[in-house]
């Protein structure tokens, strides 16, 4: 499933809605997974309005296998997202630290001369 937005403010809420109502339209989704599943899907997205171009589109992909989610999030900036260590009083700069801790994978593809992929995948409770 694919989503497209345009890079602006209002997008990681409206991407991150359809991400979860595509999720649990594909069966049941335990509550504290799906927190973290709405948590690592803004953080993609609000790194992809943040960082990315001021004009442009994202793209959003979810799709769900079984136990495991896959979220990935398309924008049109070359610059990689890089894992660091926020100070405790910085106001940002966790997202991919978040995504790193508590997604049960994530990585970035390249797309020569027109931005990235950043995608994350998530394995869902047992039921």
């Amino acid at each position: 499933m694919e989503l497209v937005l345009e890079a602006e403010r209002f997008a990681a809420r409206t991407g991150r809605r359809w991400v979860m109502d595509a999720v649990r339209g594909a069966g049941e989704l335990d509550r504290s997974a799906g927190e973290l599943l709405e948590l690592l899907t803004g953080e993609l997205l609000a790194n992809a309005v943040i960082h990315g171009p001021a004009a442009g589109s994202i793209v959003v992909t979810v799709s769900r296998d079984g136990g495991r989610v896959r979220v990935a999030v398309r924008d049109q900036s070359p610059d990689l997202p890089r894992l660091t260590e926020a100070s405790p009083t910085a106001l940002g700069g966790r997202g991919v630290a978040l995504v790193d801790a508590l997604s049960s994978g994530w990585g970035v593809e390249e797309h020569a001369g027109s931005g990235k992929t950043v995608w994350f995948t998530l394995d869902l409770p047992s039921e």
